[in-house]
């Protein structure tokens, strides 16, 4: 009986010898996927140089804290004291509403960390913050001042009351639920822009799972491409082009859609946002580029809130919505798939190039015994982002001309990569007032 008692002390040591060697081994706890919530900031009015020398500044007073969809008050001191906290990046919105001069730069400043310096033009402005807000999460008892960068007046720029917020990005080690942005929730963006997909598509099932949606799609097939399309009243009436192009000849008929506009302007006008801008005007202002263009995609999720558009210039003007991650869709790396890798990267949705629709919609005209049709280029679309697509397990060259690369998910579901590497211009813009 001794013996035996020995014995299981001796098995109860080794035990505890090995777990103590493998957590040597292992370093500490891994940290848990990354977590994001918005900070409300009082504060705005006049930063620059007035006409008679004096210098000013806007000092911000986020919200010290939120609530989680589990109704959890969190403060920001819960946050900081979280095992093996870290924040992995910051965003900062504000709307500027007036500005004087002709060299407009600002920083985001807290202690001895600042963003990197910033021209600002009135509309909306996103920047990122990651550094100085770092410091601050560290001290919180430091100031948060958007500062001017160049001393020549008179010049400023006037931010509106209200209109600031902060967007954080952290991971911990601790096992975390209820965070509102970390999983797509039910909205009117993502109803009215998910509807235009193909029946059978899994970003639309993932959404009616993760977000408790009845969703159903406009079309079987999904919406086609057809340009200068805008109303659904004509969705796949037959028409000759208005334009051509190296695909769309003025000798056939094609099936009528959207264009990449007239799909973000009746997503935005069916969740009650005011119209957008024209691309142009959102590429010439350039509003939020920076913070997009110094960054690479894969950082993109922790400046981005769905709901934003992107604008590229790649010999034509595009427009794309964001609309969050796989890993927000809820997929993880062991039922992605072949875009295991690309949970975090920036997915869009828009209404451009994409050949299966032209398969789909060849049979469609077909079994119509439509005459003298052909089918789209392309339609409504989920993308993910990517510098480039030579990385991509699949790829096509079209007989009109044009490369896509794409990642299988299942047999079923391609994710085709919009690559940034023939962009020549990028610009972000961000709709006013908060998504519903």
């Amino acid at each position: 009986m001794i013996q035996s008692a020995n014995g299981c002390r001796r098995a109860l040591l080794r035990a505890f010898l090995l777990s103590a060697l493998l957590l040597l081994v292992s370093g500490p706890a891994a940290a848990d996927e990354h977590h994001t919530f918005l900070l409300k900031c009082t504060g705005g009015g006049f930063a620059g140089r007035s006409a008679s020398g004096v210098r000013s500044e806007i000092i911000l007073e986020p919200a010290d804290g939120f609530t989680t969809e589990d109704d959890r008050e969190w403060s920001l001191d819960e946050l900081r004291n979280l095992p093996d906290f870290r924040l992995e990046g910051a965003a900062l919105r504000f709307t500027v509403t007036g500005v004087q001069g002709l060299e407009l730069r600002y920083g985001l400043v807290c202690g001895n960390s600042g963003s990197i310096p910033q021209t600002v033009r009135t509309g909306r402005n996103l920047w990122d913050v990651t550094e100085p807000l770092s410091e601050w999460m560290n001290g919180p008892e430091k100031t948060l001042s958007i500062v001017p960068m160049y001393e020549r007046g008179p010049w400023g720029m006037k931010a509106a009351e209200g209109s600031v917020s902060l967007q954080l990005t952290f991971s911990t080690s601790a096992k975390l639920t209820g965070f509102p942005m970390d999983r797509v929730q039910y909205r009117k963006i993502y109803e009215a822009s998910l509807s235009m997909l193909e029946e059978g598509s899994l970003f639309v099932e993932r959404y009616d799972d993760t977000a408790d949606s009845l969703m159903e799609v406009s079309l079987p097939l999904g919406v086609p491409y057809y340009y200068a399309g805008g109303s659904e009243e004509k969705f796949l009436h037959r028409f000759f082009p208005s334009t051509t192009t190296h695909y769309y000849q003025d000798t056939h008929m094609y099936l009528c859609g959207l264009d990449c506009v007239g799909m973000t302007r009746l997503v935005y006008e069916k969740a009650g946002l005011e119209r957008h801008p024209s691309i142009s005007d959102v590429l010439f202002r350039g509003i939020g580029h920076s913070a997009l263009t110094e960054n690479d995609p894969s950082r993109w999720y922790m400046l981005l809130q769905p709901g934003d558009l992107i604008c590229v210039k790649h010999g034509t003007f595009h427009v794309m919505m964001y609309l969050g991650t796989m890993r927000m869709f809820g997929w993880t790396e062991a039922s992605a798939g072949e875009a295991a890798s690309l949970l975090d990267e920036p997915l869009v949705i828009h209404c451009g190039g994409n050949p299966f629709y032209y398969d789909r919609y060849r049979e469609y005209i077909r079994e119509k015994q439509y005459r003298n049709t052909y089918p789209p280029d392309g339609g409504v679309t989920v993308s993910v982002i990517r510098e480039t697509d030579r990385d991509a397990p699949h790829s096509t060259d079209t007989s009109w001309g044009k490369h896509f690369g794409w990642y299988n998910i299942t047999d079923r579901q391609p994710l085709l990569v919009f690559r940034l590497d023939d962009c020549t211009e990028l610009a972000w813009y961000g709709p006013k007032g908060q998504i519903r």
